[in-house]
């Protein structure tokens, strides 16, 4: 048994250094160098394994085999604008951990700008730095078409005319800025609107996935589950050998190994062709079956099995081998007791009684042609019991 649960201590320790033995994440920032930004993923542990790079529209995304994120990393970071990029680091399989940054602004046609840099305990991921994409192209006015004026001399124009002609352009002028600045306005409101909706719907999804993750792998849990069942197969195992060792389990112990046979047919008495009696014995009762040409038929119980088992061993044996016990109430039971002293005086004088004389005086057995073997008798009753076979 200590052996048993030695092996059982040295895997539970080999499983617990290869699930420690992986690398962890240990933290994501954001750094810019000119027109390039730089996401930089610190490592505990020497990472030996090739990282996957994935590239989706403003998602800039990397897989790490056999690296282990807890708890979930979140942080919101600058690039063009304040908090404008989000970095994220989460578990996505048990074996694989996931580092995304989402800009404001698609990389799409500058994939080739984007690399990776891994070394033993440290990961930088280089992209390019441009303008946000969200931003909305302000339509011009169209231009107000004047009415052909027709030529006529300088002298002819009012001056009245002019002012009212240059306020009307003034007020024109103003109603285009009024414009602009309300078109401006509404885009930018649709804009925030947009990019907040985005952000709670790119949050729900990330704090399912992340529940999701942490019902799925909890490592502790794990290693606690697991020695809880190998707890439970190792006393499983060491009562099994003590019901062994104490015999509980043994052949016959609980009756499912023994080899008596459960139905047994004691006699059976031919009446007529294809019609008998049965007595048969199913554990300790007795039964009286009727067999024929159709079948079986139950008769009767016989309630007194002792009286019955009894009857048949002295029809088959006899009394006793050494006495006749039927006919020993039959005899007197008196004597004195003055007779047989004197009769033991007499044989104890005699130097030719011995001791088998004084016996027989006992036992009021004189004759000695009376007697009969032991096993003279023992013969004699095989023979009647051939006879009846």
């Amino acid at each position: 048994m200590a052996r048993q649960l030695k092996l059982l201590f040295l895997a539970l320790s080999l499983m617990t250094t290869n699930a420690f033995a992986r690398v962890e994440v240990g933290k994501v920032k954001l750094t810019k160098s000119g027109s390039t930004g730089i996401v930089t993923v610190g490592l505990k542990g020497k990472f030996d394994t090739t990282p996957e790079l994935t590239i989706k529209d403003d998602i800039i995304q990397v897989a790490l085999k056999d690296t282990i994120v807890w708890p979930k990393i979140e942080k919101q970071v600058s690039v063009n604008e304040k908090f404008d990029t989000k970095l994220l680091a989460y578990q996505f399989t048990k074996d694989v951990a996931r580092v995304r940054a989402i800009l404001p602004y698609d990389i799409k046609g500058n994939e080739d700008k984007v690399s990776l840099e891994v070394s033993d305990n440290e990961i930088k991921m280089y992209f390019p730095i441009t303008a946000n994409k969200k931003q909305v192209a302000v339509t011009k006015a169209a231009p107000t078409k004047k009415d052909p004026v027709k030529q006529k001399n300088a002298e002819a124009y009012d001056e009245g005319y002019l002012a009212k002609l240059l306020k009307d352009k003034e007020e024109v002028t103003n109603n285009k800025n009024k414009n602009n600045v309300k078109l401006e306005k509404t885009s930018e409101s649709l804009l925030a609107l947009a990019k907040e909706k985005n952000e709670q719907i790119e949050d729900t999804v990330s704090n399912l996935s992340s529940g999701v993750e942490k019902g799925g792998f909890q490592m502790s849990t794990y290693i606690f589950k697991f020695i809880g069942f190998f707890a439970l197969f190792a006393a499983g195992i060491f009562f099994l050998m003590n019901f062994f060792r104490k015999g509980m389990l043994k052949k016959g112990g609980l009756g499912l190994f023994s080899n008596a046979k459960m139905v047994e047919v004691l006699s059976t008495t031919y009446l007529a062709p294809k019609r008998s009696l049965l007595v048969v014995r199913v554990q300790k009762q007795v039964f009286l079956m009727a067999q024929s040409e159709k079948g079986m038929d139950f008769l009767t119980e016989i309630q007194d099995t002792t009286e019955f088992f009894k009857e048949g061993e002295k029809a088959l044996t006899g009394s006793n081998f050494d006495t006749n016990l039927d006919t020993a109430n039959s005899g007197s039971k008196e004597f004195k007791l003055k007779e047989v002293t004197q009769n033991m005086k007499e044989a104890s004088n005699s130097t030719a009684s011995s001791q088998q004389d004084i016996l027989n005086s006992l036992a009021g057995q004189a004759n000695q042609e009376e007697k009969v073997s032991l096993t003279a008798q023992i013969k004699k009753k095989v023979k009647d019991m051939k006879s009846l076979q």
